[in-house]
């Protein structure tokens, strides 16, 4: 009984999913393509905003906040899922940067291109200078920008040493970065969060989805600290910023975990 319960809850959201998807189209190409504001992105970040509260209505993902997000400058964050855009950008306007490979995804690639995402190559060194010379144009607009410096998804249970390539900007201009910590509480009886909410190793997009879907409810809980002041070294704000978000899940620094492939 119970499997027949959890394939009728999945269909129900799907077809509710497609809804909101066809309503998210209609929404794009009458209040931004159609005039002429596809450009600008400060209405692409607050189109994205509607969207993503949307997007977790039909999913069935409750977010709840703690602290206060910041007015300007960059958010750093953990990384769980590809939902973690939709629980972090449903709070206030903000433009991420991703992994090329994101604008290729079924659903959410679309959805990160029509928010004017910023999709960095991580393989080539010299994507970083180029995503380094468009950060200005969100920031000095008035956006905050948003990353996950881990590189990568995890279970939710440790926080990875962050890539530093990204906060040179960061540092050159200037900017002050606000941690994030980003966690996913399922009720009782009706999985693991590592297993069916986070999406990372080697899962499928489509049967993750689908697994998704069959929840009855998915929480989404977000704790912002206090703005990080830039300085002059990005290895040390990196790290400064990494603590920080340790701290703000009650996860321990570990000194042990690797430091992913390519950091610098």
């Amino acid at each position: 009984m119970s499997s027949l319960i959890t394939r009728c809850r999945m269909v129900g959201k799907a077809a509710w999913l497609l809804a909101t998807l066809l309503l998210i189209v209609l929404d794009f190409f009458f209040l931004v393509w159609l005039w002429g504001r596809g450009r600008s992105i400060v209405v692409r970040a607050h189109w994205m905003q509607r969207q993503a509260r949307r997007l977790l209505n039909a999913l069935a993902i409750t977010p709840t906040y703690h602290g206060s997000p910041p007015a300007d400058g960059v958010i750093a964050c953990n990384h769980l899922s590809y939902t973690d855009i939709l629980v972090l950008g449903a709070r206030h306007p903000l433009v991420f940067i991703s992994k090329a490979d994101v604008s290729g995804w079924p659903v959410f690639g679309a959805l990160a291109r029509y928010a004017g995402t910023l999709f960095l190559r991580r393989e080539l060194r010299s994507d970083v200078v180029r995503i380094g010379a468009e950060m200005p144009r969100v920031v000095e607009a008035g956006i905050i920008l948003a990353f996950f410096p881990e590189g990568t998804s995890t279970g939710g249970d440790r926080v990875l040493p962050f890539y530093r390539s990204l906060f040179a900007p960061i540092v050159e201009n200037g900017w002050k970065v606000t941690p994030a910590f980003l966690r996913y509480e399922l009720p009782a009886g009706d999985g693991e969060v590592a297993e069916d909410v986070a999406y990372w190793r080697d899962m499928v997009f489509g049967p993750h989805l689908l697994k998704l879907l069959g929840k009855r409810r998915i929480s989404a809980v977000v704790a912002y600290g206090s703005p990080t002041a830039a300085g002059t070294d990005r290895k040390a704000l990196a790290s400064i910023v990494r603590e920080e978000v340790c701290r703000l899940g009650g996860i321990p620094v570990e000194d042990s975990v690797a430091k992913p492939v390519g950091a610098t």
